[in-house]
């Protein structure tokens, strides 16, 4: 292509974390049936437009409904969309059938999404999810919550790649000071006893990645049982400092560089695992005493692994001359012999 990128361009890794689909699935979609044709830079690098990132998105989620990769990929949006409805007027056919009563249309539950890629997502879903009405989404939780408070919001659906200890918490407080009829998390990593929590507060657990389909029926599912009362948070000692945000990893995994490769991209991805992990660990430690020592050190590990990892980002972005965005940038690494 002949310009590098722009603004409504992705590269692969980020696409890879929008959609949910694997870089070398997206590579063989690419050259086996040619899902999507992304732009190429100077250096080969892969671009994908934001129609890219839906079509691929309206794929994967035909692909959750059973259909296959050979009857849908030749199909242009609007078909994909049309089928797409097709499976959810059957679903929703099945979940109604039997009904009596009031059949008029129910009102659109008035919906406020947190997280740091179910917003964009939410977005993109949005046109295809029946009686629900986005009233907004927030990568911040203290703007989410101010925007709960203000709106009063039917549902909240919260993203949490890691499920803590202290976001249970915070989820509980935010429902005591707004209720709502139903509460969604979805989460990547999170233990037993924090799901069970959520249980216990009526929250609907979903692991990630969620469909469209998935969601519309969380929106509708019951709230469940009354709140309890929450444990104190817990903390551990000589916790090392994350040197990159959410926001920051995403807007570099999307940043071109003047290499070749894309180990750019599979830094960050791999960044966003260990983290990911990290932070499940550290609630890990919450069951016995025995548990707790060990979990502690796979904590302390999985850390000081991360750390080296965002060493390794940070070299690379430096070497690049990449800018890290906002104000919380990287320290500058040194190189030594030992």
């Amino acid at each position: 292509m002949k310009a590098e990128t722009c603004d409504s361009t992705f590269a692969i890794g980020a696409v890879a974390r929008l959609t949910g689909i694997p870089m070398d699935t997206l590579r063989i979609w690419e050259r086996r049936y040619r899902a999507v044709v992304p732009q190429r830079s100077s250096r080969n690098r892969r671009f994908y437009t934001r129609d890219d990132v839906t079509r691929l998105m309206l794929i994967k989620q035909l692909l959750e409904q059973g259909e296959s990769v050979g009857a849908i990929v030749h199909l242009d949006e609007s078909d994909l969309r049309e089928r797409l409805e097709a499976h959810a007027e059957l679903k929703q056919g099945v979940v109604t059938k039997g009904n009596t009563g009031d059949h008029s249309i129910a009102k659109a539950a008035t919906v406020l999404v947190f997280g740091e890629a179910l917003p964009y997502q939410m977005r993109v879903w949005c046109p295809e999810m029946d009686n629900i009405d986005l009233l907004g989404g927030h990568n911040l939780f203290s703007e989410f919550e101010q925007s709960v408070m203000m709106h009063r919001p039917d549902v909240l659906i919260m993203e949490f790649p890691a499920l803590q200890l202290e976001a249970v918490s915070r989820i509980q407080e935010l429902m005591t000071k707004a209720p709502c009829q139903r509460v969604i998390v979805v989460y990547s990593f999170a233990s037993r006893p924090l799901l069970e929590r959520l249980g216990r507060l009526g929250v609907i657990a979903l692991r990630a990645p969620v469909t469209p389909a998935i969601l519309r029926v969380a929106c509708q599912a019951p709230r469940g049982r009354e709140l309890l009362e929450a444990r104190s948070p817990c903390t551990i000692g000589d916790f090392i400092p994350q040197r990159f945000s959410g926001k920051q990893l995403a807007v570099i995994g999307s940043t071109k560089s003047g290499l070749v490769c894309e180990c750019p991209q599979h830094l960050v991805d791999l960044v966003s695992r260990v983290g990911a992990f990290e932070r499940y660990s550290l609630d890990c430690e919450l069951r016995t005493p025995e548990d707790a020592v060990i979990h502690e050190r796979l904590y302390r590990m999985t850390a000081q692994a991360r750390a080296t990892l965002e060493s390794a980002l940070a070299f690379l972005l430096e070497s690049e001359g990449i800018e890290v965005p906002d104000a919380l940038e990287p320290e500058r690494v040194t190189t030594s012999s030992t």
